[in-house]
């Protein structure tokens, strides 16, 4: 179980890193994925990229440092920070075209959190 907790919780930190990456440097091409917008409105969104791209970075960063907590509180941080993740994720499915969020963002973090959770009872 173990093992899985950490296989699922590293998938979540090097996929927000590898979305945030995307976000930062290749947003054209993400937004076209995740939305109908036209390549002048993607354009002039650029800014928008980067914000949620340093976000997402935030997120990952975020994570890692719950690793210095005492282990008695990382299951427990870590647990409710994915919850958020799904929570996020969800909402930002809804929002967009297609079903990458769902599988790229959601089922990663809730299934770390349902992991963290049980671990941790």
């Amino acid at each position: 179980m173990l093992l899985l907790v950490k296989f699922f919780f590293w998938a979540v930190v090097i996929g927000h890193v590898f979305f945030a990456l995307g976000q930062w440097f290749a947003w054209p091409r993400v937004c076209k994925k995740l939305t109908d917008f036209s390549d002048e409105t993607i354009e002039h969104t650029a800014f928008l990229g980067r914000s949620i791209a340093s976000y997402n970075a935030a997120i990952a960063v975020g994570l890692l440092m719950s690793l210095s907590l005492p282990e008695e509180l990382q299951s427990s941080v870590q647990a409710v920070v994915m919850a958020l993740i799904s929570a996020t994720a969800l909402v930002g499915w809804m929002g967009t075209k297609g079903n990458s969020i769902l599988y790229v963002r959601f089922l990663p973090a809730f299934i770390a959190m349902v992991l963290l959770v049980l671990a941790g009872s």
